[in-house]
Parts: structure tokens; sequence; C-alpha cells
């Protein structure tokens, strides 16, 4: 019975999780384009002008450019992107930025939100949960369910990232910094004329900010089942859960903008999704002496057990709450 429930969800969500895997996949495969014109031809004419300008090498560049673009409001777009220690001049960091880009981040929340909202609460607001309940199905099994669907649609879902990137790459090709158009100038000062040159990257290791994600969705999806074992409007249920999500990201946003409260950091999951770190420096550890022992070493946690922890926590309490609640009869 319970294959014949994941059966059936799988059958009610397929043509939603085409079109998001769709949109995920074309994003992915754009974003290789856009990190090959910004790492290609927009990266080398600023690091050019800075040369002109005496301001240093690349590094002295990149310091000055992050101080002119992300000053003032610019610091949120700055840490919403993965902050200080993304080099825009690398593909390799640019094509990072990715996992935490908008597009990204709110199909993520809201396919977790979305779909285990109407887990509980959405077949009672539709009447068809007495109807399912008469049949031969205990409630734990129609929890497991939605954990299995969950298990096997979220890596679907996360891979068509993986897929679009592969694909972009492909597309694109080499990155290679062509200078012509800057030799084209003829300054009669600064650099003189430059041969193209190839970036050298390899994008193999995204695999490992692609778990850290799929970790965040069932984070996100197992705190909303819980909430839709315990409601019994969908509609009610999105609203808590994205105004949960919404504080939870707000918080971990304004905690590295202000040094007062990041020792409040830990306390949302995104400080856990650390897509970046894992991608770029294999990190897949981290220190919670940053926000609370002013950046010394204090004491490490793997960030995506976290986050399954919080999912499997999610899905533990939905199962009691489901099993132990009174249901409402329909109306």
């Amino acid at each position: 019975m319970t294959l014949i429930l994941v059966r059936k969800l799988l059958r009610d969500i397929r043509w939603p999780l085409l079109v998001v895997w769709l949109i995920l996949f074309s994003f992915s495969g754009l974003w290789v384009k856009i990190a090959h014109s910004v790492t290609t031809e927009i990266a080398p004419f600023f690091n050019t002008l800075g040369e002109l300008a005496k301001i240093g090498g690349k590094k002295e560049v990149k310091e000055t450019f992050d101080k002119v673009v992300f000053a003032g409001p610019g610091k949120v777009s700055q840490a919403v992107l993965g902050g200080s220690n993304i080099n825009f001049n690398q593909p390799l960091d640019f094509l990072s930025v990715q996992m935490l880009h908008p597009v990204v981040m709110v199909l993520a929340c809201l396919w977790g939100i979305g779909r285990a909202a109407g887990a509980v609460s959405g077949e009672i607001e539709k009447g068809t949960m007495e109807l399912l309940l008469s049949q031969p199905v205990p409630r734990d099994r129609l929890i497991l369910a939605h954990l299995l669907v969950d298990l096997l649609v979220i890596p679907i879902l996360c891979c068509s990232i993986l897929a679009g990137t592969q694909f972009g790459l492909w597309v694109v090709g080499d990155f290679v910094v062509d200078y012509s158009s800057i030799n084209k100038l003829n300054l009669p000062f600064g650099p003189q004329a430059r041969a193209p040159e190839v970036l050298e990257f390899s994008a193999r290791d995204q695999w490992g900010a692609i778990v850290s994600l799929m970790s965040l969705m069932f984070a996100i999806s197992g705190i909303t089942m819980l909430y839709s074992a315990c409601g019994r409007s969908r509609w009610r249920v999105i609203g808590w859960a994205v105004l949960t999500v919404m504080l939870m990201f707000i918080l971990n946003v304004l905690g590295q903008l202000w040094a007062e409260i990041a020792f409040l950091r830990p306390l949302s999951l995104f400080y856990y999704y650390q897509p970046q770190n894992i991608w770029l420096h294999k990190d897949w550890l981290l220190d919670l002496g940053e926000v609370w022992n002013g950046g010394r070493a204090m004491f490490q946690i793997p960030p995506v057990v976290v986050l399954i922890t919080f999912g499997t926590a999610g899905y533990f309490f939905a199962l009691r709450a489901f099993t132990k609640r009174d249901l409402p009869s329909p109306l």
C-alpha cells in the first residue's frame, strides 16, 4: 500500500516536477554563459583599468572593486551571494554563486514548502483525507510515503542544476580571455598588448554543493510537514512556513552584516547551507567559533548533517502529531 501511495503522489506532481526541473536546468546553463561573459570580458577590462590606475595586482583590483560595488546597500547583495570570500574574477567562484542565486533559492524553498504543505492539511482541506484513511492505510504509512517521495524527488530536482551546468560548459567551451578589444584601444600608457589567456578550472566538484542544496530542501520540507500535520488549511500552513523560512533567511543575512547579532545565525537553517565552501574549498565542516567566539576556532560541525537532522526531526514530530490528532469532519 505504501508503494501505491508513492506512485499516486508522484503522479500528482509529475508536471510541476518537470516544469521546475526544466527551469533549474535552463537557469544553470544560462548561468554558465553569464559566468563566461563576466570572467572573460568584463573582469579583464576592470583589471586593465586597475592597472592603468596603478591600483596594483588582481587582488588589489578586486578589493577596490568590492569597496565600490558592495559599499552601503551593496553589502546585502554581497552577503546573499557568498560574502567577501568570492572572487568574481575566477570562473569557478562565479559559477558557485548560482547555488545562492534567488532563482535557485526561491524555487528550492517553494518546492519544499508547497509540496509538504498539501501532504496532510491539503487533504483535510479538500475533504479527501477521510476517504483516504477509510482504506487500509495506517496514518504512519501516509507520512512514510511523503518521506519516500522527498527522498526521490529532491535529488532529481537538484541534479537538474548539475546537468544544466555541465550542458552549459559543453556549449560554451573553454573560458578564453580575449584581450583583442582592449588591445585595439592603443592606449598610450599601461599594459602592453596581450595574447588570449585560457582560464583553467573544473566544475566536477559541484556535486558537493548539490548535496548541500538537497539537505536544505529536505530540512524545509520536514519543517513544513510538521506544520501540515498540525493544521487543516493548506494556505495557512504555507503562510506559516513561508514566514518561518523568510525570518530565518533575514536573520542569517543580518547576522552577516551586523556583528552584534551574528551569534543568532545558528538559529537559521540558511547558516548551515554552505554550498560554496563545500564546492570551492572541499570544506564539509563549519566552525561555530565564527559567530560564537569572535572568529576564533571553537568546535566544528557538519552543516549537511545538521540540515538532514532538522528535516528528519520535522518528519518525526509530524508523524507523532498526525497519529495522535483528531481529524475534523469534512464540511
